[in-house]
Parts: C-alpha cells; sequence; structure tokens
C-alpha cells in the first residue's frame, strides 16, 4: 500500500480511536481505556514505521493510561498528520419536520397531544 493511503487510514484509526476513548470517559470502563491506550500504541508503532521524523514527537502510553489521556494523544496524532490525510467528511444532519393531522407542525416525535385538534 502507498504510503500516503496509509496514514490516512491510520488517522482515520486515530480519530475513531479518540472517539472510542471519549466514550470510556463518559462511561467510566476501565476496560475499554486499557483497550484504547493499547490500539493507539499499535497505530503509533506502524506510524513511525511509515514517518520516522514522526517517532520522536509522540510517545508510546501505558496500558494504565487514562481514557483521557488516549483521548488527548489520538488527537495531537491526528493533527499532526491533518495535512496529508484526506478531511474527514462533514457528519450530513437532516432536520424534517412533518405536520400530522390538525395540530400541524410538531417539533417532537410526531405525537399529536390531546385535545390540541380543536
Amino acid at each position: 500500500m502507498e504510503r500516503a493511503r496509509e496514514i490516512e487510514k491510520l488517522i482515520n484509526v486515530v480519530r475513531r480511536i479518540a472517539r472510542a476513548a471519549s466514550h470510556a470517559v463518559w462511561s467510566r470502563d476501565p476496560e475499554a481505556a486499557r483497550f484504547c491506550a493499547l490500539q493507539y500504541n499499535k497505530v503509533l508503532a506502524r506510524i513511525s514505521e511509515l514517518d520516522p521524523t514522526a517517532a520522536p514527537l509522540f510517545t508510546t502510553l501505558p496500558e494504565s493510561a487514562s481514557a483521557e489521556v488516549t483521548r488527548v494523544a489520538a488527537h495531537e496524532i491526528a493533527a499532526y498528520f491533518e495535512d496529508e490525510a484526506a478531511p474527514a467528511a462533514a457528519p450530513r444532519v437532516r432536520v424534517r419536520v412533518r405536520s400530522r393531522g390538525c395540530g400541524g407542525r410538531r417539533a417532537w416525535a410526531g405525537r399529536v397531544r390531546a385535545g390540541s385538534c380543536r
């Protein structure tokens, strides 16, 4: 695989590790935090092989690293390679408003209040 394409894929994985670490922070799951740190170290090892100039800039994390630390470290690697990796596609969010029955437009899950059709 060509270097640029592999770095792009690895940065995508790093972004997902950061997102998983955010979830681990929220859920306070020590196993998830440990897994994120291990995955981060694996990706960092491969990035260090592909780009030896990046190796001294980033350090491996201990298995006991908190999810917050893993999240910050993952964001730092992603920022370093941001100009090389293709930007992540912005999530597409659609908001739809439906008219139902006699109640007109509703902002909540399509439910019509009892007695609103007077």
